[in-house]
């Protein structure tokens, strides 16, 4: 009784905690994020539209008492765990003066009917807020010679070290890119998981030191991809089986218009939406690539934190180079050129949408909501008709086109799920649902949901 008494206490405050800054964290995520002027009631940080997605009782009720009104500030323990800067003035304009009611229990005494507890060694270990909002699973690792993603931390010549810095963070950022796809795939009874390059079971991440100083491979043109990726190919790095996911250790300067610093860019080719296992999206190599110095700019512009935008980043740059979002795709952003390929049925992250995918490099275009009913779950591919869904309906567009969540994509491990996790609070604290992991071969497509 006593464990699950602080189970339960624990998770009204890790799950508190998130609803309370995934609202503005999210609206926080893009590459060309933009700032919300807060307005003097709450900061820029407001309720969700809904609680239906939340499947665990406590946080549906904190979320409905918050959404009705209600104090729900006193059961934060500290505003400084908030993940938004809008939220942190908020909680703590909320707070000022009063008392919290988590720790209105003095220690070792519990409501009447409940034992005592000795110590806090029986509260169990919770999960991080990262961890309930990205799922994070282990990529399906590869070590052979098969079709992969292989990480990459890369630098000038004249640029310090940080390999080992680097490349602890994308072993970890790269599971929680991961949890994305799967818990997009469970949706239908299914676990998908990115194919990625290891060694000793362990994520590889390779060192490469380019040939040339910093400023040969900053083009002040966005264009720095090209030169980067020109000479990663002289040191064979150009392995038709592998999709390279890069890290560079420097700055890029030019990119939207020349007004900015990129944050992250890849590698482009012509644009192929056939359902077929020749797809040109279906081989390498191609390169995906976050700047250190941009992405460090864009955190500081959004208010957030590197740990919970670079696991974004890196999906939304890599899923380019898988063949996101097809100008075809019905809700094509269509920017008209092969380096962009973005959806509009949500609205970019930075203006509180869900689809990794959405966002346009067009100052005009419209924007829908098709998924905001989701709540705070980090969706790959909204409505699942653009560019990913394992189980297409016959007929549609992801039947007929080329669909990264078909078993035809080198690149991605399909299984069944022995049951859906979606949603926050389902199943393992860290969605780890277990599959088969038994790969569909061309032709032994999954059956569609019936209706």
């Amino acid at each position: 009784m006593k464990r699950l008494f602080f189970e339960k206490l624990f998770w009204i405050i890790v799950l508190a905690i998130i609803l309370l800054g995934c609202v503005t964290v999210k609206k926080s995520i893009g590459e060309n994020a933009t700032a919300t002027t807060p307005t003097p009631d709450n900061f820029g940080c407001s309720p969700p539209p809904s609680c239906d997605s939340m499947n665990d009782p406590f946080a549906r009720q904190f979320c409905e008492d918050w959404r009705a009104g209600k104090d729900v500030w006193s059961t934060i323990p500290d505003c400084s765990f908030m993940a938004t800067e809008g939220c942190r003035k908020l909680c703590q304009e909320k707070t000022k003066g009063k008392t919290k009611q988590m720790s209105s229990i003095p220690s070792g005494q519990l409501p009447a009917g409940m034992p005592n507890v000795p110590s806090m060694d029986d509260v169990p270990q919770m999960p991080s807020s990262s961890d309930l909002l990205f799922h994070p699973r282990k990529p399906f690792c590869i070590e052979t010679d098969d079709y992969r993603a292989q990480l990459v931390y890369v630098r000038p010549a004249d640029a310090p070290d940080r390999y080992d810095e680097i490349s602890k963070n994308l072993k970890q950022w790269m599971p929680q890119a991961n949890g994305i796809v799967n818990n997009e795939a469970a949706r239908f009874g299914m676990t998908a998981d990115i194919k990625v390059a290891c060694k000793g079971n362990e994520i590889s991440v390779l060192n490469v030191v380019l040939p040339k100083s910093a400023s040969h491979y900053n083009t002040h043109d966005g264009k720095t991809t090209l030169a980067v990726v020109a000479n990663l190919k002289e040191l064979g790095y150009g392995d038709s089986k592998v999709k390279y996911i890069l890290y560079y250790d420097g700055d890029a300067d030019g990119c939207e218009g020349g007004k900015a610093k990129c944050s992250g860019q890849f590698s482009s080719k012509a644009q192929d939406d056939r359902p077929s296992e020749d797809n040109g999206y279906n081989s390498g190599p191609d390169y995906s690539i976050l700047y250190d110095v941009g992405f460090s700019e864009l955190v500081q512009k959004t208010h957030s934190t590197l740990e919970m935008l670079a696991p974004i980043g890196i999906l939304h740059e890599y899923s380019h180079t898988l063949g996101a979002v097809q100008s075809s795709a019905p809700h094509s952003s269509k920017d008209g050129t092969v380096e962009s390929g973005h959806c509009n049925d949500e609205h970019p992250m930075n203006e509180g949408g869900n689809d990794v995918m959405c966002k346009s490099d067009k100052p005009d275009t419209v924007f829908g909501d098709a998924c905001q009913d989701t709540g705070f779950v980090f969706r790959y591919d909204c409505n699942n008709d653009d560019y990913f869904n394992p189980k297409p309906e016959a007929g549609s567009y992801l039947a007929t086109h080329w669909n990264i969540g078909s078993p035809l994509n080198h690149f991605f491990m399909f299984g069944t799920a022995e049951k859906s996790q979606a949603g926050l609070g389902d199943y393992s604290r860290y969605g780890n649902v277990p599959g088969d992991y038994t790969k569909y071969s061309a032709g032994n497509f999954p059956t569609p949901p019936s209706k």
